[in-house]
């Protein structure tokens, strides 16, 4: 009996030796980069919007929330410390090239910086999805493009494309990551001048040619294209990349939005649900429909609001998305100290109306500066450098709104 006790003794220590010596299961750590928009209307590549309901979804999947990931988001670029996504095990990008100071248009990873930090992740095996033109390089680029070696493609900005509502088929062959996908039409830019390497066709559409150059040249007839496909590296990681994108209502169309997930998923070497990876978001019904509006609180009240101290003062919000009572305006109010200011910021995603309710302030809005007192009021368009100061005895209350429910600050 004492033979027995001892080796069942024996054998649950080492059980317990064996299960602390067994390496915990990593959770993934997903990281969005989006990028500044590049003046087009509203909802069109609208990069930083993008990547906050990107994000929103991917946290509303419960196929993602078995896996506990940690989502990074960096609505505008690449962070400036990019040491910050050195953890990466998949990263998506959905940006495109735009104007720098010199006014030539530039991708992200021309930037030596992010060249050397993409090359480190994709030697270790990290994942990659790219959305729209997030493989695009400037047509003046000189040299290879670094997208052939991390995506398995590329094109040139200003090449053959079209924008229709073109027939979308399922073209991959393991059926990996467009399970739970069929065929469907679908509204958004088809890109014509790919070059492709060594890739697995995922979709194709039917698309036409309608713009050369920038100019109007339409095509008939139309021409089975690839818009999305997966690419094995020979460092062993896996890389995504989807034309689809123009539009910000692509990711709520229930198809596209089911390949996303399924990519994402695939490119992290995490497995792919059966029936593909879904999210508690409300989709689109129909092509070119919103979709349902997302449960709001009604009355949101004053005892809930909290309050942010800053060094000028404080801030309190009324209306946000993180508040659960708006998916389309943020509404606030600021209170400046006597004589302090907040520090120039810009919002890459939304305009800002600021209306006095009490005191005198000073508005700088890029180089001028614009005094303003109680009942006046003022529009900061998107993108501009702001800055509001006190400039009275008593404190100054301003009322700010803007209209996105994912209000973005550089700078504040």
């Amino acid at each position: 009996m004492r033979q027995t006790r001892s080796l069942l003794t024996r054998a649950l220590i080492a059980a317990s030796l064996l299960a602390m010596a067994a390496p915990l299961v990593a959770q993934p750590t997903i990281v969005l980069i989006g990028g500044k928009k590049q003046g087009m209307n509203k909802g069109e590549h609208d990069f930083p919007d993008g990547i906050l309901k990107l994000e929103r979804i991917i946290k509303a999947s419960p196929d993602f929330a078995k896996l506990k990931p940690i989502v990074k988001s960096y609505p505008v670029g690449f962070p400036r410390n990019l040491s910050e996504i050195d953890d990466a095990t998949v990263v998506v990008m959905y940006f495109g090239p735009v104007a720098g100071a010199d006014g030539k248009s530039a991708s992200p990873v021309q930037d030596p910086a992010v060249a050397a930090e993409l090359d480190k992740l994709a030697k270790r095996g990290v994942g990659f999805v790219a959305l729209h033109q997030a493989f695009t390089m400037p047509s003046d680029a000189t040299g290879p493009s670094p997208f052939m070696a991390l995506l398995g493609a590329t094109r040139p900005s200003g090449s053959d494309y079209s924008i229709e509502a073109a027939p979308v088929s399922v073209t991959e062959t393991t059926k990996l990551v467009t399970r739970g996908v069929e065929q469907f039409d679908y509204l958004d830019e088809y890109y014509s001048g790919i070059t492709f390497g060594n890739v697995n066709p995922v979709l194709g559409a039917r698309s036409h040619v309608q713009f050369k150059a920038g100019k109007g040249a339409y095509e008939e007839p139309s021409r089975n294209r690839t818009i999305a496909w997966t690419f094995n590296r020979p460092d062993g990681g896996r890389s995504f990349s989807f034309t689809g994108g123009h539009y910000l209502t692509t990711l709520d169309q229930p198809q596209a939005r089911t390949v996303l997930l399924n990519a994402i998923l695939w490119a992290a070497k995490e497995d792919v649900p059966q029936a593909g990876a879904q999210s508690a978001l409300p989709t689109a019904s129909r092509m070119g429909m919103a979709p349902p509006p997302e449960p709001q609180l009604v009355v949101y009240p004053a005892e809930n609001v909290k309050v942010e101290a800053q060094p000028w003062g404080k801030l309190e919000w009324f209306a946000h998305r993180s508040i659960g009572n708006s998916s389309n305006v943020t509404i606030g109010q600021a209170t400046f100290n006597p004589g302090k200011g907040n520090a120039a910021h810009w919002h890459p995603n939304c305009d800002e109306v600021l209306h006095v309710l009490k005191g005198r302030v000073v508005n700088k809005i890029g180089d001028k500066e614009y005094e303003m007192k109680a009942g006046d009021t003022m529009t900061i368009p998107e993108g501009v450098m702001h800055s509001t100061r006190n400039i009275g005895t008593d404190e100054a209350i301003v009322a700010i709104s803007y209209n996105s429910a994912d209000r973005i600050a550089i700078g504040e």
